[in-house]
């Protein structure tokens, strides 16, 4: 079965996050010891923060997971925590590797620690982080928490193009069309010139009006019934009015039809 466009766009992320955090390994090296700088691979980690998504293993399959995390069992740090913006990107780092692995719930883990210990005027950051999480939900199919760490990565970044992107994607796949398109037109406007974007515009801008269509149809069929209803108490219903547009001032007439 052919990947839906929502998949391609996911896997459009995916993919420009691997090369990211292919340029992000390419620490130097400590003469003699052999063992990577920690201070140059901090510097690295603070200049780019979007984690990468897992590599195939050696059968070329992804690591997946089957079932959304247990919010309720993943304890989360104390908001309490004393905030260390260095202590923050290890977790991350750490949330990283684990992410590449498809220890997904340990890297929310991780993930939820860095966000812990983020100064709050660090809102780049923050936003990565939360970004980070929702890109371990989108590989649990955990929609409703998808959209939940996009917004606050938005609340922290309001021009995160990547954070819209992802939120669409998981609007789509809880059938609501119109969502989806909103953000992934907000998207278009920070990203103009990215053709995935564009592409989703159109087809979503599509599927928005089709949906907006329906219910209004619904509202109209609702009050129509409202309207017989209490009509139907003195003998009559909507049938016996007729409207009547005056071509000149484009107005409606209503007369009664008995």
């Amino acid at each position: 079965m052919a990947d839906s466009s929502a998949d391609l766009l996911e896997k459009e992320l995916a993919d420009f996050e691997i090369l990211e955090e292919a340029k992000k390994e390419e620490v130097c090296k400590e003469p003699g010891d052999g063992t990577s700088s920690l201070k140059n691979e901090k510097e690295e980690e603070k200049k780019k923060d979007d984690i990468g998504e897992s590599k195939t293993s050696a059968t070329g399959e992804t690591p997946q997971a089957t079932t959304p995390p247990n919010e309720n069992a993943r304890e989360k740090p104390s908001a309490l925590v004393e905030k260390d913006p260095e202590k923050a990107v290890e977790a991350k780092v750490e949330g990283n590797t684990l992410f590449k692995t498809g220890k997904f719930e340990e890297a929310l883990r991780k993930y939820d620690e860095a966000i812990a210990l983020c100064p709050d005027d660090e809102k780049e950051s923050l936003a990565a982080y939360h970004c980070n999480s929702a890109a371990v939900h989108s590989k649990m199919s955990d929609w409703e928490s998808v959209i939940e760490s996009c917004t606050k990565a938005i609340d922290s970044k309001p021009d995160y193009v990547k954070a819209y992107m992802r939120r669409s994607v998981a609007y789509e796949k809880q059938d609501k069309p119109v969502e989806a398109y909103e953000d992934i037109k907000k998207a278009d406007e920070l990203a103009p010139n990215t053709a995935r974007i564009k592409a989703r515009c159109v087809k979503l801008s599509v599927a928005a009006q089709e949906r907006q269509e329906k219910m209004k149809n619904e509202m109209l069929g609702k009050l129509k019934d409202l309207g017989n209803t209490i009509l139907g108490n003195f003998g009559m219903s909507l049938n016996n009015f007729k409207a009547q547009k005056d071509p000149n001032t484009g107005s409606y007439n209503i007369s009664y039809q008995s």
